[in-house]
């Protein structure tokens, strides 16, 4: 009895690791995108909606940003139709790499027929990451003038000797 759970529960597991981004009649390429996203600016990725013809709903799923367009119209019948997103960033945030989903679903009369997800690694740039002054930042940067000085001092040295 639990070799029929656990091959049942395999199978399963195998189904759903083999299509991770097709869905009934609505295919995403590619599966899976990373995009830079300054916090007061925004950032495009790309995507081709295959084997689909009609609107899709698109949202963000685990990132706190933003997404446009919200809703397209697509005719995926004959071949691949391109989607351009735009992720725009929040000036409220600080720099942070999220990790998620954009997902596209499908509606046909008012009811929602297939969701379909591309993993999604938005590294989202704040204010923050213009100047870092983290006490090792300052060190080295106190290190190098110091440094400098040292060598400038040393040739003016060896120049007046000669």
């Amino acid at each position: 009895m639990n070799k029929v759970i656990a091959l049942a529960v395999a199978a399963v597991l195998v189904g759903l690791c083999a299509v991770p981004v097709a869905g009934q009649s609505l295919k995403l390429s590619p599966a899976s995108v990373e995009v830079n996203v300054p916090a007061g600016g925004s950032g495009q990725v790309e995507f081709y909606v295959i084997d689909y013809s009609g609107d899709v709903e698109i949202s963000l799923q685990g990132i706190p940003l933003t997404v446009e367009p919200v809703t397209v119209s697509v005719d995926a019948s004959d071949e691949a139709h391109r989607v351009v997103l735009i992720i725009h960033g929040d000036e409220k945030l600080s720099t942070q790499t999220y990790e998620g989903f954009i997902r596209f679903r499908t509606r046909t009369a008012g009811m929602m027929d297939v969701a379909v997800e591309a993993r999604a690694t938005i590294n989202h740039i704040g204010e923050d990451a213009v100047f870092p002054t983290t006490p090792v930042v300052i060190s080295i940067a106190a290190a190098a003038v110091l440094a400098a000085l040292l060598i400038v001092r040393r040739r003016r040295s060896l120049q007046s000797s000669v």
